[in-house]
């Protein structure tokens, strides 16, 4: 009886095993630069070029506007600048998980939606915004490390 109750006990405390990827996946449309090869973060961002970054411990940045969500201490994030110089809908894609702010003119962007990657895809998250032509602020924070790939590209 004792062995059976210490053998359920390990059982649900022991998290499942991560998915083990046969293949890579297909970047959802619109996001298929994601498997080219990237460069290092520079700023501005590049708008349709993946970009791997290290991020800055988050009690060390300047943020344009404090992030929506408040990043733990301990984690990381980035302040950068992406010009668009076509209206429509841009999406940002990362591979790891954070929070995402868009800035222009002082003021938060509203995001249009959400979702994650596709399991096996490179990409964790992904968040639209519909955005005009300009200069916008990107800051991320709330990173668990501080390397991350990101794509910012026309929907």
């Amino acid at each position: 009886m004792m062995t059976s109750l210490i053998a359920a006990i390990l059982f649900q405390a022991t998290p499942p095993a991560a998915a083990v990827c046969a293949a890579p996946v297909t970047p959802p449309a619109g996001l298929e630069a994601w498997s080219t090869v990237s460069g290092i973060a520079t700023d501005p961002i590049e708008a349709g070029r993946p970009t791997d970054m290290k991020l800055q411990p988050v009690a060390v940045l300047t943020f344009a506007l404090p992030p929506e969500r408040s990043p733990t201490p301990g984690t990381f994030g980035g302040v950068y600048h992406v010009t668009i110089a076509t209206a429509g809908t841009y999406r940002i894609a990362l591979a790891a998980g954070a929070w995402i702010d868009l800035v222009r003119d002082g003021e938060a962007v509203a995001t249009s939606g959400h979702m994650e990657g596709a399991p096996c895809s490179g990409i964790r998250k992904i968040v639209d915004f519909v955005l005009d032509p300009g200069t916008y602020t990107l800051q991320l924070s709330g990173a668990k490390t501080a390397d991350m790939r990101l794509l910012i590209a026309a929907k």
